[in-house]
């Protein structure tokens, strides 16, 4: 069930040891150019196989590309799209929901890591009204609309730092694409198991690796040039090596599988001779989209309407039983161990075995 296709590669002394097992040495797969701030080799660690970033992005670097990223994809992103987004998210919320109820959770402090516009919470909340939702995020912005739109509670900061006051706090943390942009990954999972109380479920989803990381690969293998990093992913996780680090971390799975595989024919699949000239470097500037904040501020949302348009109908609750059918009945679960599917769903328990 490994990999099909190793990649190959030149082997390199690495700038920064491995984040996971500090191996020095690696296969160098490639090289990226993440916005104009910054050109980093894509390695595969020849110890522990994972992927990462060398050198890794700082924080500075990190709140930067983020936050220019944050920018372009709502400039151009149609208000439309945004509104869709937002329901999406939502229905996404509820039949996570839907899903604890029908093992009897019902969580009471939830943290989520990096919620965006914050509906897939909002619609967690509508399932389970009582609970106190906190968010975390690097941004300001995404903080203060989370507050002012859904009332949650916000905390400004990154999740590899722990934070001692919410250590042992919370029931459920959420993490949903925010694991492949962190740049200590091995800090980010000591610090979710120390937030948990004991017995406390992690869920996250996140892009199998291999895919995630294809294009890359055949980038610099053919074009000879760096391709571009705009959403800086920084760690590319294979199924059986993210599991493998999650039990170590003290975390055992309840549900653990990928998912839409519309795109796995882009991954390992796609042929050497394809033009890849999408992802070859465009040196986009990121202090070019940091100077378009202020035209953020036109974008709204009826919250009331996002909440309304779909659940309200009659077909709505046909809708949460298709989407949930979809992603949770078995017929559609295949082992992240197999590496297709685009992406990685985890429910994980805290059991505290190290």
């Amino acid at each position: 069930m490994a990999w099909r296709t190793p990649f190959e590669g030149e082997i390199v002394a690495r700038e920064e040891s491995c984040r996971i097992c500090h191996e020095n040495v690696a296969i160098k797969i490639g090289l990226v150019d993440y916005w104009d701030i910054k050109t980093c080799r894509v390695v595969a660690c020849s110890k522990c196989n994972h992927i990462q970033l060398d050198p890794m992005l700082n924080d500075e670097e990190t709140s930067k590309g983020c936050f220019a990223y944050y920018v372009e994809e709502f400039l151009r992103t149609s208000k439309a799209e945004q509104f869709k987004n937002c329901e999406r998210n939502f229905r996404r919320g509820v039949v996570f929901g839907s899903q604890l109820t029908k093992r009897n959770i019902v969580p009471k402090f939830v943290l989520e890591l990096g919620p965006g516009s914050g509906y897939f919470a909002a619609g967690l909340q509508f399932v389970f009204p009582g609970i106190e939702l906190t968010v975390m995020d690097i941004n300001r912005d995404v903080l203060r609309f989370n507050q002012e739109h859904h009332g949650f509670q916000t905390i400004q900061g990154i999740p590899d730092v722990n934070l001692p006051s919410c250590n042992n706090k919370f029931d459920l943390v959420i993490a949903r694409d925010i694991l492949e942009h962190v740049s200590d990954i091995s800090s980010v999972l000591d610090n979710v198991n120390e937030y948990l109380k004991p017995g406390g479920l992690f869920h996250f989803i996140t892009p199998n690796g291999r895919e995630d990381i294809w294009k890359h690969y055949l980038t610099a293998k053919l074009e000879k040039k760096p391709s571009e990093l705009l959403i800086n992913h920084v760690n590319y996780f294979d199924g059986k090596g993210l599991r493998d680090l999650l039990n170590r971390k003290g975390f055992s799975s309840l549900d653990y599988y990928t998912y839409t595989f519309k795109t796995t024919l882009k991954g390992e699949g796609w042929r050497e001779n394809q033009k890849l000239k999408s992802v070859v470097s465009k040196k986009l500037k990121a202090d070019a989209f940091v100077g378009k904040a202020d035209d953020l501020k036109h974008v709204e949302f009826n919250k009331a309407k996002i909440l309304d348009k779909w659940y309200i109908r009659p077909k709505a609750k046909w809708i949460t039983r298709w989407y949930s059918v979809y992603h949770h009945f078995n017929l559609f679960k295949i082992s992240p161990y197999y590496n297709i599917g685009h992406e990685i769903y985890g429910l994980f328990r805290k059991t505290g075995e190290e």
